[in-house]
C-alpha cells in the first residue's frame, strides 16, 4: 500500500489510495522564504511514528518511511505528472528484492500545489509524521527547504528549482546530478555541438520571472561567443509560459539566427519552433530544454514544428537500449503500467527514489539521518545506476563548486519518434557565471 497524503490550502487532507502494488523534478527560481515560528515549533516537537522500534524517525525493524513532495496540482502539475508513479516504481522494484537490509520502503505523498507556502507546510507535516527522509521534486522546493535543513532531515531531488541545493548550510540536500555551482557557470559542449552542426549565429530566449531560465539564455550567448559563433539575439524577458511568440520569431529571423537554444517550458518551446517555421526560418540547430517524451510523439499538432529539433533528457534516452534503460523501462511497465517514452517527470521521479535508496544502502543496517548524510558525502561517482550522463560528486570539499566538465544527453525528433541519442560534454568556461554570487 502506498499512503498518499494531499495538501489543500493551509490544511492537511489525509487519505489512503490502495493500488494493489505491494508496499511501496521547471527552471530554478532562487527565492528564500522565511520559516514561520509555528513551523519551527512544529518541527521541534516532532515525535517518532507509532510502532517505531528505533530512535530514528521513520525506521522500524520492518519498514522505512519516506516522504515525497511534488506538484500534483498547480501550474507545474503537467511537468511533474510522472514523478509519483516513477518514484513508486523504483520503490516497488526495491521492495520486490527485499527492500533495504530487509526493511520495506513506505512512501507518504503530499501535494504542494506548486505553492512555496504549501511546500513549506508539507515539509513540516512530513517531519512531524516522522519520515526518515524527503524526496522533494517540485518547482518550489525553495519554499520549505529550511524546515528540513534545521531538522537535519535528508532531502533528495533534481535540484532544479533553486540555488539552495548547492549552498551551505544545506548539506542535507542532495541533487542526483551532483553538487553544482549556485552561480550557473557555462560549459562549451552544447555550443560546440551547435557549431559542428552548422550553427553560426546564436539566439536564445529566457523567462523574465525565472532567474535560471534568464541566466541559461544569457549563458548560451556567452558560450556561443566562446566557441567562435556570433551571439546574434537574446531576449530574457519573455512572460512565463507565453505562447504568443510570432513577433519574437520575426525578431529571430531578422537577426539571422540559425542556432537557437530554448531554456523554457515545452509549450513555449514548441510555440516558438512553430512560429519560426511559419516565418520561413531554416535553423541549423534547435535545442529545447524540455519536450522529450511520449507526449510529443502523441501530439500530432506539434510534430511538424519539432522536426529536426534536439531535446534535452535528464536521464539516458531510452532509445539507447542499454542495460540501464531496459531496467528502467521494464520497471515502469511492470509497476506503473507505463510503456511510452518517459519524459522529464518520469526521469526525475525514478532518479530521486534511486538516490534515496542508494543512500539508505550506504547508511548501514541501523540507518540514522546523520549517518545517511555522512555516507553520501563520501560519494564521488553516483550515476543513477548508469542512467545519468555525469557521475555525481557529493563530497563536502567540492560543495557548491562548478565541476571542470559536465555532460548532457540530447535526442533528435524525426518523423514521429526520437532518434540519434547523443551525449554532449564540455569543459567549464572561465568567468562564465550568469547569476550573481549569493
Amino acid at each position: 500500500m502506498t499512503l498518499r497524503v494531499g495538501v489543500a490550502g493551509s490544511g492537511i487532507d489525509t487519505h489512503d489510495r490502495r493500488r494493489g502494488r505491494g508496499i511501496p523534478r521547471m527552471h530554478r527560481r532562487p527565492i528564500v522564504l522565511a520559516v514561520s515560528a509555528a513551523l519551527v515549533a512544529l518541527v521541534a516537537s516532532t515525535t517518532i511514528g507509532a510502532g517505531s522500534a528505533s530512535a530514528t524517525p521513520g525506521v522500524t525493524s520492518k519498514t522505512i518511511t519516506l516522504g515525497l513532495i511534488t506538484s500534483e496540482t498547480g501550474p507545474a502539475a503537467p511537468v511533474t505528472a510522472g514523478v509519483i508513479p516513477a518514484d513508486e516504481a523504483r520503490i516497488d522494484l526495491q521492495n520486490a528484492h527485499g527492500g533495504v537490509d530487509g526493511r520495506k520502503i513506505k512512501l507518504v505523498i503530499k501535494d504542494d500545489a506548486t505553492s512555496p507556502t504549501q511546500n513549506q507546510s508539507a515539509t513540516a507535516a512530513l517531519i512531524s509524521q516522522g519520515v526518515f527522509g524527503i524526496i522533494d521534486e517540485s518547482a518550489v522546493t525553495f519554499g520549505g527547504y529550511k524546515v528540513a535543513q534545521q531538522a537535519g532531515v535528508p532531502v533528495v531531488g533534481s535540484g532544479t528549482d533553486g540555488e539552495e541545493w548547492f549552498q551551505r548550510p544545506n548539506t542535507n540536500m542532495f541533487a542526483y546530478s551532483g553538487q553544482l555551482s549556485p552561480a550557473d557557470p557555462q560549459y562549451a559542449g552544447l555550443a560546440r555541438f551547435a557549431k559542428a552542426h552548422g550553427g553560426t549565429r546564436c539566439g536564445s530566449v529566457g523567462y523574465a520571472i525565472s532567474p535560471s531560465s534568464a541566466a541559461a539564455a544569457r549563458g548560451w550567448e556567452f558560450s556561443c561567443k566562446a566557441v567562435g559563433m556570433d551571439p546574434a539575439f537574446l531576449d530574457d524577458t519573455l512572460p512565463f509560459g507565453s505562447v504568443a511568440v510570432t513577433p519574437l520569431a520575426l525578431q529571430l529571423k531578422a537577426a539571422g539566427v540559425n542556432a537557437v537554444y530554448l531554456p523554457l517550458e515545452t509549450e513555449t518551446n514548441l510555440a516558438i519552433l512553430t512560429a519560426l517555421k511559419q516565418a520561413g526560418v531554416s535553423l541549423k540547430v534547435a535545442l529545447s530544454a524540455e519536450g522529450y517524451g511520449q507526449a510529443l510523439i502523441n501530439d500530432t499538432a506539434a510534430i511538424p514544428a519539432a522536426q529536426g529539433a534536439w531535446f534535452f533528457t535528464f536521464l539516458a534516452p531510452v532509445e539507447l537500449h542499454t542495460a540501464a534503460t531496459k531496467t528502467f523501462q521494464a520497471a515502469l511497465k511492470k509497476y506503473a503500467h507505463y510503456t511510452g517514452v518517459p519524459d522529464v517527470g518520469w526521469d526525475k521521479g525514478w532518479a530521486d527514489a534511486d538516490l534515496m535508496i542508494y543512500g539508505l544502502k550506504l547508511a548501514g543496517k541501523n540507518p540514522t539521518q546523520r549517518g545517511f548524510i555522512a555516507a553520501l558525502h563520501k560519494v564521488t561517482n553516483y550515476d543513477v545506476g548508469g542512467l545519468s550522463p555525469t557521475k555525481a560528486n557529493f563530497t563536502l570539499k567540492d560543495w557548491g563548486k562548478a565541476p571542470s566538465e559536465t555532460c548532457q544527453w540530447i535526442a533528435q525528433f524525426k518523423g514521429d519518434t526520437f532518434v540519434n541519442p547523443t551525449k554532449v560534454c564540455g569543459k567549464l568556461l572561465a568567468n562564465s557565471d550568469q547569476l550573481p554570487s549569493q
